[in-house]
């Protein structure tokens, strides 16, 4: 199973980001991945928007249970398959995935052995499998081609190890966005609105830094 992983992804060559041409390049690189008309739509805007600010950033589609890794320039790097919460939903229901906006916090991600991405004291966490976080199953689940078998999280994303090594480990050192799409509520207003608020992702405990 473990060896298998190389299957899960695919690594996507390195595009100059910032010109029309580059545009049109990731366009074809994500239709190269089978991505959604929302990823492309999130991931051209955050570029062109510069809401990312240059830094590595990953688009999450609940709705075919996706992953999509980019680089500070807006270069798609690969693409793998998650686990998500078992809940369909984008609130803060238990165990649902929480769709918005988050940015990297470095000393909680260091603190979770994951990354960790917040909204104020709002959170979402991201592990590498097999890990002491993984669902139980979650290796199969992983390799399963139906979304429905990988909705089996506490609202936690997961990722074969092998993919986070490679794509997604330095980004609990440094800087990053997360953009999780909406499953039931409309993407349009709700990841670009200014302040907008996300649900806690269930198992972050918020512990305060050292003074």
């Amino acid at each position: 199973m473990v060896l298998g992983f190389g299957v899960f992804f695919d690594h996507t060559a390195a595009t100059t980001a910032g010109s029309p041409e580059a545009a049109a390049a990731l366009q074809a690189d994500l239709a190269r991945q089978s991505a959604s008309a929302n990823v492309r739509e999130i991931a051209q805007w955050a570029i062109d928007s510069g809401d990312h600010a240059g830094l590595p950033f990953v688009v999450v589609d609940k709705e075919r249970a996706r992953l999509f890794a980019f680089d500070g320039m807006g270069r798609l790097q690969a693409s793998a398959p998650v686990l998500l919460g078992a809940l369909r939903g984008d609130a803060p229901d238990v165990p649902a995935t929480p769709a918005g906006r988050f940015i990297t916090d470095t000393w909680q991600s260091a603190q979770a052995d994951a990354i960790v991405w917040v909204n104020g004291d709002v959170a979402l966490s991201l592990h590498a499998l097999p890990s002491p976080a993984s669902p139980g199953r979650g290796l199969q689940r992983l390799a399963s081609d139906r979304v429905e078998d990988k909705r089996i999280s506490d609202g936690s994303l997961h990722v074969a190890s092998d993919f986070y090594q490679q794509f997604l480990a330095p980004l609990r050192n440094q800087g990053s966005v997360a953009y999780v799409l909406p499953e039931v509520q409309a993407l349009h207003g709700m990841l670009t609105a200014p302040g907008v608020r996300v649900a806690r992702s269930p198992g972050y405990t918020a512990t305060r830094r050292p003074s």
